[in-house]
């Protein structure tokens, strides 16, 4: 999903801008195609970032969403679809440790267009802290849409030999699990702030 993104920070204002406008007026498609959510889990020492990539299904999903941020005023119309895919691309997914919810402390999102401009697309950076704990859990309520990979980036933080293939996609499943060990003694980690920034970052 993400070849088809253009590069952070690089898409045009007046392409999306224009797009919004033009789609959000159109009729529903002949065909449709379902949504699409691909979350890849990055395990680092002392945080979990989820990668997400999500495109709306096309037809009334793809209408309802252009047509909330075709609502905004035009110089926040960025903004505002920016703000709607996110919220649409998170909502099923909650990630805990031993079954604490965990609060994001950084949101990062950039949007794009789907190529033949059909449909918009949104990419997100999403960081948890992770101080201890022993099961990490990533589930959804769509599983359907919903396909989960994962990597350790030299966290020493996972049991690789009870731990699902890395770099493999997992389709259809409403759970995934990951057994974590305790941080390495080089390894300080903070815990958990009770202030998070939820919001997504341009």
């Amino acid at each position: 999903m993400t070849r088809a993104m253009r590069k952070w920070g690089q898409t045009p204002f007046l392409a999306l801008a224009s797009v919004v406008a033009t789609l959000a007026g159109q009729p529903a498609w002949g065909h449709t195609f379902p949504a699409a959510r691909n979350v890849v889990v990055q395990v680092e020492p002392c945080e979990v970032v989820l990668l997400v990539g999500y495109r709306p299904g096309s037809g009334e999903p793809t209408e309802t969403i252009l047509s909330r941020a075709a609502s905004a005023p035009k110089s926040h119309t960025l903004d505002a679809l920016r703000d709607v895919l996110a919220a649409f691309a998170m909502a099923p997914l909650t990630i805990t440790v031993d079954g604490k919810p965990l609060m994001p402390t950084n949101v990062r999102a950039k949007i794009g267009i789907e190529p033949g401009g059909a449909r918009p697309m949104v990419v997100l950076l999403v960081t948890y802290p992770v101080a201890a704990g022993h099961t990490l859990e990533v589930r959804t309520k769509d599983p359907r849409s919903t396909r989960i990979s994962w990597q350790d980036r030299r966290s020493e933080r996972v049991e690789i030999s009870n731990a699902p293939a890395q770099g493999k996609w997992h389709a259809g499943v409403a759970s995934f699990l990951l057994t974590l060990t305790e941080p390495t003694e080089g390894s300080v980690c903070a815990a958990p702030s009770s202030h998070s920034d939820s919001s997504p970052a341009r």
